[in-house]
């Protein structure tokens, strides 16, 4: 990591932009509509539309990222979050292609987390790297990974130091570092990013949770929706900052 993370620059013109826009708003409003249909459909039919629409916005993220990334002149913070949704949107395709093949019961923890978990560290390098930084935000920041802490220790007092238990350490670890960059990085000053990268947060602080604790509960396949949500809110969040490199090209 450089130690002067720097504002992307020389990104595309104002069309691309809108229509990547229109595309995320677009995939944001069905992630709220399906959420609000989670007591209406059948739990298979829910799960198969959420895990679409993650796939769909992970990978449409990693492909819009991809084309910042060509048309700024290869500006590395464009590359680290298309290689964060594009690993994420892999990992889930396994996820979904075991639970197809009745591995269910396989998912977690497996090897398949580490992929998951590996797109939170990525993202964290993208927002470090695309943002100027904050030190008045340090403390903020490490208050909220030792926050996330708190939940795992439980899980590891509770059960021991299992493997489900260490997984579920990793992912709000994981978690944990990525609120951390958004708050010392873009901060409020981008509160779609910020919020997007909350609910992705939020949704895989719950996950590890659900696949211990609580997998037979349906209503907690809304975390699905919430991860979409996300994806949609990161890309249409740091649209601004795209266009503001734009400006100063």
């Amino acid at each position: 990591m450089t130690d002067a993370p720097q504002t992307p620059a020389g990104t595309p013109g104002d069309r691309a932009v809108f229509l990547i826009t229109l595309l995320f708003r677009a995939v944001l409003a069905a992630a709220v509509i399906l959420a609000l249909t989670i007591l209406l459909l059948p739990g298979p039919a829910f799960l198969a539309f959420s895990n679409y629409l993650q796939i769909v916005a992970a990978i449409a993220g990693a492909l819009a990222f991809l084309f910042f990334w060509n048309l700024s002149g290869q500006k590395e913070p464009f590359l680290w979050a298309a290689c964060g949704l594009g690993l994420w949107g892999i990992a889930n395709i396994a996820w979904y292609a075991s639970v197809f093949l009745g591995l269910r019961a396989l998912v977690f923890p497996s090897l398949i987390d580490l992929g998951m978990i590996g797109s939170f560290f990525l993202l964290a390098v993208a927002v470090h790297k695309g943002f100027p930084g904050r030190d008045t935000s340090t403390v903020t920041a490490m208050a909220v990974l030792a926050t996330c802490l708190i939940i795992p220790a439980a899980v590891i007092v509770m059960t021991g130091a299992s493997a489900a238990a260490v997984v579920t350490l990793l992912y709000f670890v994981a978690c944990g570092i990525l609120l951390g960059e958004c708050i010392r990085h873009p901060g409020i000053s981008h509160a779609e990013l910020f919020a997007g990268s909350l609910l992705f947060a939020l949704a895989f602080m719950v996950y590890p949770l659900r696949e211990m604790f609580f997998v037979q509960s349906p209503f907690l396949n809304i975390i699905g929706t919430m991860v979409s949500a996300g994806f949609a809110l990161i890309v249409t969040g740091w649209l601004p900052a795209i266009a503001a490199g734009q400006r100063q090209a």
